[in-house]
């Protein structure tokens, strides 16, 4: 392969407190925490808006705030949630507490809060490269390198915080990760469509998933489709689940399904093709099949295929199998696992749903990594394994960590402290203050 050299000086165009990288569910949550704690924040987002695969890649509803009826998130991401339900945006499926929202309104409320909170905004500005320096606690970011229509920039920071879903910035400082799974969670290309009739008893419920009426997968429609994908070049696909988007007869669909490591470029650029096919020849099915469906129209599918799993870093504490099944307590928990532990087969059609028999957490150390004394991460690059992370990985779950993520990077930013060994006392009574893990 041949290889090219390239030296160029990169400005730099700002310096912050906090400098998030990604800005999905948790990085979002994550920049507003910063900066209501008083820090001047940057986020960088690739895309030009923010939600992540919400917004991006039409995955809904929004999971992970209720267990048993009982409301275990709070903070931000309610408070968010809240403003989306005053003009008519989310509706809150009780008693599951699944939330239903409009994508569109989700975009713009989460802007107007970024922007209230005075978070400075770097969209469309992809994460390329970072500088580190060695100090007495280990390796420290100094800046990220960011690249867009303006060339290559560089952003400043005393604390630096992965947002990023893949672990991209904690990957680029050298932080260790956990080795991946044999077979990764597989990825969906979710779309929206148009002119279905949801007025039947096939469809009247399953669009929406507040648990009245069993299980949110639709089950007819699922064995219909079991019969007939494979003859007709569908290998593989998941649920079908639908949402409702409150307005319209539009729906949310989420059915597409192919193994793919997405930190691969080559493999996630042939595995969206797949997807992208399989959506096609699965409506064309619906259409021939139901009579929902006859008159249905793809008007939108995701920016990208929407990715379960990737990376992991090796935390201070590595969340294990036991610590959900035994209901661990730790010092400073940073969210609650509410949804039940969610593995869709890497092929094929099968899920593995194991419910949880009590809401469990996510500590704070398994968002941080020795030797690391100014990242954090927040979203689904935190440190666990298979089991737990199939539950934790969920949107609510991830506004938690990411609010709790802020707030450390404030403490730190307060006492020089490396993020790794921030006092817990501390910690543990700022996210209280807040009412994030209820």
């Amino acid at each position: 392969m041949q290889a090219l050299s390239l030296q160029k000086q990169i400005p730099v165009i700002s310096t912050h407190d906090v400098v998030v990288c990604g800005g999905g569910c948790a990085g979002f949550i994550a920049a507003i925490s910063a900066a209501r704690s008083g820090r001047s924040v940057a986020l960088i987002e690739r895309l030009g808006f923010f939600g992540g695969t919400a917004t991006g890649g039409y995955v809904v509803p929004i999971s992970g705030f209720f267990f048993e009826g009982q409301q275990v998130v709070g903070g931000i991401a309610w408070e968010f949630v809240q403003r989306l339900e005053a003009i008519g945006a989310a509706m809150v499926e009780h008693p599951r507490g699944h939330v239903s929202v409009n994508i569109e309104y989700y975009k713009l409320i989460a802007q107007e809060m970024l922007l209230e909170s005075g978070v400075t905004l770097y969209t469309n500005s992809y994460l390329s490269n970072i500088f580190t320096e060695k100090t007495e606690n280990g390796t420290a970011v100094t800046h990220v390198v960011i690249e867009s229509k303006n060339g290559t920039e560089a952003i400043a920071g005393r604390c630096f915080i992965d947002a990023t879903g893949d672990g991209d910035l904690a990957h680029l400082a050298g932080v260790p990760m956990l080795p991946p799974a044999e077979h990764l969670q597989p990825a969906s290309l979710c779309f929206v469509l148009t002119n279905v009739n949801t007025d039947t008893d096939l469809l009247r419920y399953s669009i929406h998933h507040d648990g009245k009426h069993g299980a949110s997968c639709n089950a007819t429609i699922r064995n219909r489709l079991l019969a007939v994908a494979e003859k007709n070049g569908i290998s593989e696909f998941g649920g079908p689940w639908f949402n409702t988007l409150l307005k319209g007869n539009s729906l949310a669909v989420n059915i597409t399904r192919t193994e793919v490591n997405a930190t691969d470029r080559a493999a996630y650029t042939e595995a969206e093709g797949k997807l992208r096919r399989d959506m096609f020849r699965i409506v064309d099915l619906l259409r021939q099949e139901f009579e929902e469906f006859r008159d249905c129209e793809i008007v939108a599918s995701g920016v990208n295929a929407g990715i379960r799993e990737t990376r992991h870093i090796r935390g201070l504490h590595t969340m294990s199998l036991s610590d959900l099944l035994d209901g661990t307590v730790f010092p400073c928990p940073v969210a609650h696992c509410a949804h039940p532990i969610d593995i869709h087969a890497a092929k094929g059609a099968g899920q593995q749903v194991t419910a949880l028999k009590a809401a469990c957490y996510v500590p704070y150390e398994a968002t941080v990594a020795e030797g690391f004394p100014n990242l954090l991460t927040a979203g689904r690059s935190v440190s666990a394994e298979r089991e737990p992370y199939a539950s934790l990985r969920v949107q609510a779950t991830l506004m938690s960590i990411g609010e709790c993520a802020g707030v450390a990077a404030s403490l730190a930013c307060e006492t020089d402290a490396p993020v790794y060994a921030l006092p817990t006392d501390a910690l543990a009574a700022a996210i209280a203050e807040r009412k994030v893990v209820l």
